[in-house]
Formats: C-alpha cells, sequence, structure tokens
C-alpha cells in the first residue's frame, strides 16, 4: 500500500495590536511563528492619526510580505473596545484611546489593501493565541484575562469564542465585585478592573504614599519593584490587588466551570508569583466541586500574543 505524503501548506497572516499605549504589529506563520514584527507608541490624537498609522504599517507589512515572497491570506485586527465582529466594527471604544468610537476598521483598510480583514476584541484575539499556540492548547473551556491599563478578557466554550449577540461579550473587567467600591469609567463601582489593573495598582499606591507625605509619582511597574524589595505599602497594594483578582475569577469559575484561567497582559508579564498567590488564594474561595480542579496559567506568548492571535483569523475564518 502505498502512502501519500500530504504537503503541509505554510499560511502568513497579518497581526496588529492596538492598545492604549502600544501598537504590535506582526507577519505570522499558521505554526505560529513570528517573522517580523513591529512596535509603535498609540498615537495621542486619536482615531485620524491612529488610521494613518494603521495604513503606513499595514502597507509596510505588504511590501515586506511580498518582498520576501510570502503569500499573505488576509490582515486580522485585535483592539481594545467592545467590537461588532460581523462589520469589522468598534461599537465602543475605550478611555485610553481618543475618539475610538464608531470607527469602521475593515472599511478603512479595505480603502487601500485588497486582503480580507477581520476585526475583534484584543482579548479575544488574545484567547484565540493562548488556545492554539500558548498557555490553554489543547483546552475547549477557557478564560482568559488581560491585565494592563484595563482589564479585558476572552471565553472560550467547546472550543469557540463566546461573542454574545454582536461580539460584545466577555467583558470581564467590568463585572462588579464590590457594590460599594471605587466609580469604574464604565458607570458602575467596583469592577474588576479598579482592583487589579495597571492604572489601580498606580492609582492605589500614589494614594497611600500622599498621605504618608512621601513622593506619589509612581507607576505600576514601580509597585512591583518596590513590593520585590519588601516595601509595606506595596505590599499592602499588591495584597489588596490579589485578593480582589481572586474575588473575580471565583465568579468566573462559579459562572463558566472552565477547566483553565489564562493571565496576561502587562500586569502579569512575567510574573509567576502572581500566578501562585492567586492559586492558592481561591483554593480556600466558592464551591470547592467547581474551583478545586481549576488551573490557573500565566499567558506563554506575552507581549506576541495579541498580533499573533489577530493574524490567527486570517485562516481561522476563511
Amino acid at each position: 500500500m502505498i502512502k501519500r505524503m500530504v504537503e503541509f501548506q505554510m499560511i502568513y497572516g497579518i497581526g496588529i495590536d492596538i492598545g492604549g499605549t502600544k501598537i504590535a504589529a506582526g507577519i505570522v506563520s499558521n505554526t505560529g511563528k513570528v517573522i517580523f514584527d513591529k512596535k509603535v507608541p498609540t498615537p495621542k490624537m486619536g482615531r485620524s492619526e491612529i488610521l494613518a498609522l494603521l495604513k503606513s504599517l499595514i502597507l509596510e507589512l505588504e511590501e515586506w510580505a511580498e518582498r520576501n515572497a510570502l503569500p499573505l491570506s488576509g490582515i486580522g485586527i485585535g483592539t481594545a473596545g467592545q467590537v461588532n465582529f460581523y462589520e469589522g466594527k468598534v461599537i465602543s471604544g475605550t478611555s485610553n484611546i481618543k475618539d475610538w468610537n464608531g470607527v469602521n476598521l475593515r472599511e478603512d483598510i479595505a480603502t487601500y489593501s485588497t486582503l480580507p480583514v477581520y476585526v475583534d476584541n484584543d482579548v479575544n484575539v488574545l484567547a484565540l493565541a493562548e488556545s492554539t499556540f500558548g498557555a490553554a492548547k489543547g483546552y475547549e473551556e477557557v478564560i482568559c484575562l488581560a491585565l494592563g491599563t484595563g482589564i479585558g478578557g476572552g471565553i472560550l466554550t467547546n472550543g469557540k469564542l463566546l461573542r454574545g449577540v454582536w461580539g460584545g461579550g466577555a467583558e470581564l473587567g467590568h463585572m462588579s465585585i464590590d457594590l460599594n467600591g471605587d466609580p469604574c469609567n464604565c458607570g458602575l463601582h467596583g469592577c474588576l478592573e479598579t482592583y487589579a489593573s495597571g492604572t489601580w495598582i498606580a492609582k492605589h499606591m500614589q494614594m497611600l504614599r500622599k498621605e504618608k507625605g512621601l513622593s506619589n509619582h509612581v507607576t505600576s511597574r514601580d509597585v512591583f519593584e518596590l513590593y520585590e524589595k519588601n516595601d509595606p505599602l506595596a505590599t499592602q497594594v499588591i495584597q489588596h490587588m490579589v485578593h480582589g483578582l481572586s474575588y473575580g475569577i471565583v465568579n468566573l469559575i462559579h459562572l463558566f466551570n472552565p477547566q483553565v484561567i489564562i493571565l496576561g497582559g502587562g500586569v502579569m508579564s512575567e510574573r509567576q508569583w502572581i500566578v501562585e498567590m492567586v492559586h492558592k488564594k481561591i483554593s480556600t474561595m466558592g464551591m470547592k466541586s467547581l474551583v478545586e480542579n481549576v488551573e490557573i496559567k500565566l499567558s506563554e506568548l506575552n507581549h506576541h500574543s495579541g498580533f499573533i492571535g489577530a493574524a490567527l483569523q486570517t485562516w481561522l475564518y476563511k
């Protein structure tokens, strides 16, 4: 009997991750390999400047791919904000990006590129990347939390993204864990985002230092550095953050009965110790039958996960 060898076809896609502070872009193969990548600050002026930068990036990546004889399957975008996946349109932007409401990325990109365009929320594409190539590979029931300037969420059930009616589902950062907590920019109080985002970590530390008469010009990165030096105020902030994050995670476990929860984003970058603190904390909380077997993992793809997941759309949805 002669066995026929099926040749694996290498496919390449452009992936772009639009965040409040940076835009990361790259060319990615369908094996998850990053062939070329570039990172630039997110323009502060808002929509028109961002769209102009996207055009420049996309044309540069298309030219690079053509010069290196890499056939492109399409352009995938992951952006902060609520996205109508079916229209390729940002329905509700984010306070971190000026004038981002209502921008139709698919229509705009179609004015200068003939490639198919796919647009989704940035944490949805992170969840795609982690479930295909990263820490959630092999799992069907997955929750991803991205802790950065804010907190975003992505949920896969039966291996497929949970989108809701038009794609705005899984706004996990705006789940309230304290009705009397700090006000959130979404209009609620005590959202998970107000406890565990990089923005909250910095603000809480600034408040505590001001009360002590200390300089309060600190970032979330400074807080983590101080925590690692056993600074008592930083320790208080991080313990409070872990407490809030753990409550949010237990709520999600009760709701979705996942196999694994992936923690990513800038706040989590290479901080396995946060995962361990959260895992220990949740082991004493909630319904044991639901909580005890859930794995908590750190994102494996780190700062590349956004644009890898964005590019993934170009062959998953062809």
